[in-house]
C-alpha cells in the first residue's frame, strides 16, 4: 500500500509512512484518492471500501448528506459502518469531504485487508 500512495501521489520513500495523513501529511486530494482507489483494484483485484460506501448510498437513496452536503446522523451511521476507521473523526454536520481528510495511510492498509478477507 504505502508503494501505491508514493506512486499515486509522486512522492519518494521517505515522504510516506503508515501514519501519514493522506490530506495533511501528502497533501492528497479526492482525486488522489480515487486514483489510490484505481491502483489498489488493479494491483489486488479488490476494491477500497470507499466505492462500496458511495455506491451504497447510491443504490440505497440514503439521506447521507443534508442540503448543504453535510453529514447527516444516517448518514455518519453508513459511513462508520463501511469505515469503522473514521469512527471519531467525523460527526454529523461535517463536510463529505472530511471523510478523506481523517485518513491515514494506515487506515487504507487496514480497509485494504478486509477487503480481502485478512484478519
Amino acid at each position: 500500500m504505502l508503494d501505491i500512495v508514493r506512486k499515486a501521489l509522486d512522492l519518494d520513500e521517505s515522504e510516506v509512512s503508515l501514519d501519514s495523513m493522506l490530506s495533511a501529511d501528502l497533501d492528497a486530494d479526492s482525486l488522489d484518492i480515487v486514483d489510490i482507489g484505481y491502483r489498489v483494484s488493479k494491483r489486488f483485484d479488490a476494491q477500497l471500501p470507499l466505492t462500496e460506501l458511495r455506491t451504497r448510498f447510491e443504490e440505497a437513496n440514503i439521506p447521507w448528506l443534508d442540503d448543504e452536503g453535510k453529514v447527516t446522523a444516517v448518514g455518519l451511521g453508513e459511513v462508520t459502518a463501511v469505515i469503522p476507521e473514521v469512527e471519531g473523526r467525523i460527526a454529523v454536520g461535517d463536510r463529505i469531504d472530511a471523510v478523506f481528510l481523517v485518513l491515514a495511510v494506515r487506515d487504507l492498509v487496514a480497509m485494504m485487508a478486509r477487503s480481502l478477507g485478512a484478519t
